[in-house]
């Protein structure tokens, strides 16, 4: 368990909703619809899984595309969801 990816996301909050979020996702989601589903900022959705991208958490399945990028939780953000009991 990498205990510093597990305190970056708990002092984020919304880090935390959009990574329980997309744990619970069987298909791919955008941004847009992670702002509809937690009721934020589309510039606020597309920031914080840029964020969980950067930390390796989440993968983008068209980083080419400009814009209506897709995500999906990877194993490594899996096995933290997994590892922390999902943060209940």
């Amino acid at each position: 368990m990498d205990w510093g990816t597990v305190a970056w996301i708990k002092r984020g909050s919304r880090r935390e909703s959009v990574l329980k979020f997309l744990s619970k996702q069987n298909n791919p989601v955008s941004a847009n619809d992670v702002k509809k589903q937690l009721k934020i900022a589309m510039s606020q959705a597309s920031a914080t899984l840029k964020e969980l991208r950067t930390k390796g958490l989440v993968d983008c399945l068209n980083p080419k595309d400009k814009i209506g990028k897709i995500h999906k939780i990877n194993n490594k953000g899996k096995s933290l969801m997994r590892g922390s009991n999902g943060w209940k």
